[in-house]
């Protein structure tokens, strides 16, 4: 059966990796909130970057403007019933505190499921039963799983009685926050609501702008002159029809591996970079997940919020590993079951989480030996592991998972021009320049942590950074997480 995944985009959002977003929306928007910090008044501030946040969104599909707008009211609303609920009782657990609860988390959790799920149950089913239900072929509505996930946190924290110190519009930007909104990082309230009731927050920092900018400069780099490179040699491999050789399957892989690293962590980056421009410090998402030497210490280091997240709000609340050691690996495994379907309506990314749910519960049995692998062991096995998941993470179904993975142990041969496409010496050399450039460069955190020895040199880097991108931004392509 083929996977079921939900509509693709009709029209384009506002990419940040777009001549548009660069010289149009970005410029228009400091400069807007620049003018509006001169009032020395937060609340102008507030309501110009939650309403260019909302044009951010809406230039791709206005009508779902509504669903955003019905998912923020409804959960302020019922935030607040919440807190109230909890203030009320000084804390004490109620059957209706869970009632209210379970109420809001099911409305958010439904609205996920219909928009993202309805047309992969329906096929799930009819594959089951023999049925042939209609399919309703519904369009994913830009970051739905991620403002649902902070959503759901938002009403955790207010079930618990967290302090409540915002209002409405501080919450509304909160959520709609334009540099990331889409792909995040996923960030919950006290990370962030602290910061939007700051008066500092709503100033013109030089600082930060210097700062914002060049990490933004350093995950356009990341997107456009590494991830973008490596696209051309995934897609004709995985997309393709017919036995796949032994080199073009690893070559596919890696350059996969490679692609969605710098894809994303220079999304992430360039979300932390645009939002430092208005003084606001977003949490961290990538530290050189590929130098991990174990499964756990990867999901230590690979979209950070992510792991945490469902380590706080699902792995604990099932269980965690309080109950017995069988029931801590069952949790992990539907833990990890259930952030791969989180990636999207395919059995491939339930089984992209289930196989990293088999691995960290053999890292942690593992663990139990006390035997130390030697790096030399530990690092390329754990990384070949990570590579294997991402063979089911980028496949569009079984028949191509299971044609990649014959490929890579050479059940098709080992030959380089077996077949009509082959990743070739050239690309395989351009692949081990980034692995190079993964295991054993700075990170962008450390480059942060430089000292300049002049301003010069630090305009210099920026530009350097800057320029190549942009001169090759021509047809500006979406990232990876765009679709979940």
């Amino acid at each position: 059966m083929p996977p079921i995944r939900s509509a693709a985009l009709s029209t384009p959002a506002v990419l940040f990796n777009s001549y548009t977003f660069i010289f149009g929306f970005l410029p228009l928007v400091v400069l807007g909130f620049a003018l509006c910090t001169r009032c020395r008044a937060r609340q102008p501030a507030m309501i110009f970057l939650a309403g260019a946040s909302l044009v951010f969104y809406g230039w791709w599909n206005w009508h779902y403007l509504f669903l955003l707008l019905f998912s923020i009211a409804f959960n302020y609303g019922w935030g607040l019933l919440l807190h109230r609920r909890a203030v009320a009782v000084s804390g004490r657990v109620t059957t209706a505190r869970r009632v209210l609860l379970a109420v809001g988390m099911s409305v958010n959790l439904g609205v996920l499921a219909y928009f993202k799920y309805a047309d992969f149950l329906i096929s799930t089913v009819d594959a089951a039963f023999g049925w042939h239900w209609e399919l309703h072929h519904i369009m994913l509505p830009l970051a739905v799983s991620f403002f649902t996930f902070e959503q759901i946190t938002y009403l955790v924290d207010a079930y618990f009685g967290a302090p409540r110190q915002h209002d409405f519009l501080d919450y509304a930007l909160f959520i709609t926050l334009f540099p990331r909104l889409i792909a995040g990082p996923i960030i919950r309230p006290r990370e962030i609501l602290p910061q939007l009731t700051r008066a500092s927050t709503y100033t013109m920092s030089a600082a930060n702008l210097n700062a914002g900018l060049l990490i933004f400069a350093i995950g356009l780099f990341k997107k456009v002159m590494i991830a973008d490179a490596f696209s051309p040699l995934v897609g004709p491999i995985f997309d393709r029809v017919g036995p796949t050789s032994f080199t073009d399957a690893w070559g596919a892989t890696l350059a996969f591996t490679l692609q969605i690293y710098f894809d994303f962590s220079g999304y992430s980056d360039m979300a932390i970079g645009l939002a430092l421009l208005f003084n606001i410090k977003l949490p961290e998402n990538f530290d050189s997940p590929y130098q991990a030497r174990n499964i756990i210490d990867f999901w230590r280091r690979w979209h950070i919020t992510l792991s945490s997240f469902l380590r706080d709000y699902l792995y604990i609340p099932l269980g965690g590993n309080r109950k017995g050691t069988v029931r801590r690996y069952v949790n992990l495994m539907i833990t990890m079951g259930l952030g791969g379907l989180w990636h999207g309506a395919s059995w491939t990314f339930v089984l992209w989480g289930a196989l990293h749910g088999a691995y960290l519960t053999i890292n942690h049995l593992w663990q139990r030996t006390r035997i130390q692998l030697p790096s030399a062991v530990a690092w390329p096995l754990t990384f070949v592991a990570v590579m294997v998941g991402w063979v089911f993470f980028r496949a569009h179904s079984m028949d191509t998972t299971q044609r990649i993975l014959a490929g890579m142990v050479g059940l098709n041969g080992f030959a380089w021009d077996a077949f009509p496409y082959s990743i070739g010496r050239k690309e395989y050399q351009m692949i081990v320049a980034a692995l190079v450039m993964v295991l054993f460069c700075p990170n962008r955190q450390s480059l942060m942590q430089w000292e300049w020895t002049s301003d010069r040199l630090y305009a210099i880097a920026f530009t350097a950074l800057a320029a190549l991108p942009i001169l090759r931004l021509g047809d500006p392509t979406p990232f990876v997480y765009f679709q979940f």
